[in-house]
């Protein structure tokens, strides 16, 4: 259970009692349970006191009004507000900086399906990817929402990739919002998203096809098919004073006048709009027809996932970002397979593959990139809604994702996707920030600190944090320090402590009993000795690891729970939570 949560949902935030529940489940049960593109899932994420957030997570245009709002049920301090608010807080102009932060805040929300929005990443900064710099905020938070709404209505795969292709974030971004036939009947455009559509959308490179056929007339044609994709304009949208952030979704693919005045020709400049439904392109060696852009991508998406290299390429696309980048030509198999059985339904391919035996078998290995690995260590840390209202916006994740190469809506790669677990596998300085944010950032140990609550001139609240809530006691009610390092264990890394070996358990059971290293307990003299597995085969440092083991922790002070905090920071600077293997 902690396997799939970890690889579907950053972790989740259920309870043990919801994990034991599920692991004595019938498991495409529980994964069905699990894995949902419901808005809000209870089991997967469940509400703390006075929660509400049904208010938003189905879209982070709610979540930005909601959070920036002075709503009484709005739980953020009154300080931070303004920093999810759409517009820039000295300008009137859409801020980026803000989606960015508003995303990272729906994806640790209580309430809120991490599933449902991972999955919304993956399409919208991998799969059909672009970047907030071309599309430009509003248009970037409309593509993603649209992309969530589309989730949760259980649309299939060709659906969510018409509503790609024919969104106005994409034809901005591509320029092929421009693209028109004129009255003397010639092209004027580009062909750019015409190729990528194909590429990237659904992994037709053209390798099966003749290459003049597939450069000179599907790729033309499909250039022409994206033409009468002019986009509307409402001027002061959003309350700003920036005319590209009037542009809006969706695309009225009719002739009409927009908000702003301008004549929008998207019927009559389109491919042979005198022809009306019967106007149609060979693409693919197909006949698309329709009257509009909108039409026709309608009629082109069902062609171009039933072609031989969609249907080789995508199952193993999305398995390479959930679940194992290792796919050898057996496994690939079996996951085309799968995905035909699966008919396009995506929820239904990757419940399948979270119960597979392919997922669980030994050698799986998917190396996790910065969003990823930020986001499960920051859930897990994560132990109440107070907590969450406590944090100022960069004691998040947002600042390590971004500060260790990944930043949501900027994809590292531009259209063809942001960082992948092997790029962070591959840059010592990604691991390097990634120590030092464990090592040099006491916030990240979740000392004790005042937020305002809820409102500037409202009296100051204390969080702290308490592990005691969450970790069981044993049957005389006490927090032996083995038990607590076993839960810590499973709880971040979660393979049911096969690689706890005894160097980690030695560090972590001497950091938990006495808050400092084992070397610095064992040799004063040199206390950044290494230590092997040969070293603490010897029975007098056996002996003290087990010693150190049976100590009582009280979870009831500071003290305590700071000693939690380094524990955590040992764990999670470790290479298991780097990658996900199975052994």
């Amino acid at each position: 259970m902690r396997r799939v949560l970890q690889a579907f949902a950053n972790g989740g935030q259920a309870s043990d009692h919801q994990l034991r529940r599920w692991a004595n489940m019938d498991p495409e049960r529980a994964v069905g349970e699990m894995l949902t593109f419901s808005p809000v899932n209870l089991a997967l994420s469940p509400l703390g006191e006075g929660y509400a957030p049904a208010q938003f997570c189905d879209s982070l245009e709610a979540t930005m009004a909601f959070l920036s709002s002075d709503d009484p049920a709005n739980p953020m301090r009154a300080a931070n507000r303004d920093w999810y608010a759409t517009l820039d807080m000295d300008d009137p102009i859409a801020n980026p900086l803000h989606l960015y932060l508003a995303w990272t805040r729906i994806m640790h929300t209580p309430g809120c399906n991490g599933f449902l929005h991972k999955t919304a990443l993956y399409l919208t900064n991998y799969h059909a990817a672009i970047s907030v710099d071309n599309a430009g905020p509003t248009l970037m938070r409309s593509y993603y929402d649209d992309t969530v709404a589309a989730l949760a209505d259980g649309a299939d795969f060709v659906e969510l990739m018409t509503m790609a292709a024919s969104h106005a974030a994409l034809a901005r971004a591509y320029g092929h919002m421009d693209n028109q036939f004129g009255q003397d009947g010639e092209f004027y455009g580009n062909d750019d998203f015409a190729r990528e559509y194909f590429q990237l959308l659904f992994g037709i490179q053209g390798t099966t096809e003749d290459p003049i056929y597939h450069e000179t007339v599907t790729i033309e044609h499909n250039a022409w098919l994206l033409s009468g994709m002019a986009l509307d304009a409402e001027p002061n949208a959003w309350g700003s004073e920036f005319v590209l952030d009037w542009l809006v979704a969706p695309i009225d693919f009719s002739d009409h006048v927009d908000a702003a005045g301008r004549p929008r020709l998207n019927t009559r400049r389109h491919y042979r709009s005198d022809l009306g439904a019967d106007s149609c392109l060979e693409i693919l060696r197909e006949p698309i027809c329709g009257a509009n852009a909108l039409e026709k991508l309608v009629n082109l998406g069902p062609v171009a996932a039933r072609h031989p290299e969609s249907l080789a390429s995508t199952p193993l696309k999305f398995v390479r970002f959930f679940g194992d980048d290792r796919i050898d030509p057996e496994e690939a198999a079996d996951l085309q397979a799968a995905w035909l059985e699966a008919e396009f339904d995506l929820l239904a391919f990757l419940r399948a593959y979270a119960v597979s035996t392919r997922f669980h078998a030994p050698g799986t290995v998917k190396l996790r990139n910065a969003f990823d690995r930020n986001l499960l260590i920051h859930n897990a840390n994560q132990l109440s809604t107070e907590q969450l209202d406590a944090e100022l916006f960069f004691e998040g994740p947002i600042v390590r994702m971004f500060d260790q190469g990944a930043l949501v809506f900027a994809p590292v790669r531009d259209v063809f996707g942001g960082q992948t677990g092997n790029d962070v596998a591959n840059d010592r300085f990604v691991f390097k920030r990634a120590w030092d944010a464990n090592v040099d950032d006491p916030d990240f140990l979740g000392r004790a600190g005042a937020y305002y609550q809820p409102s500037p001139d409202a009296e100051y609240r204390l969080w702290r944090r308490d592990w005691g809530a969450v970790i069981p006691s044993n049957d005389w009610g006490q927090h032996r320090v083995s038990d607590v390092a076993d839960w810590l264990w499973n709880r971040f890394i979660g393979d049911g402590g096969a690689r706890f070996d005894a160097v980690a358990r030695a560090q972590v059971h001497a950091m938990l009993a006495t808050g400092y290293d084992f070397g610095v307990l064992m040799e004063r003299s040199d206390p950044g000795r290494a230590w092997t597995e040969a070293d603490l085969r010897r029975g007098d440092l056996a002996m003290a690891s087990a010693k150190l083991g049976n100590f009582p922790l009280d979870l009831t002070t500071d003290e305590g729970n700071e000693r939690v905090g380094l524990a955590v920071n040992f764990i999670t600077a470790l290479p298991w939570t780097f990658a996900l293997e199975v052994e």
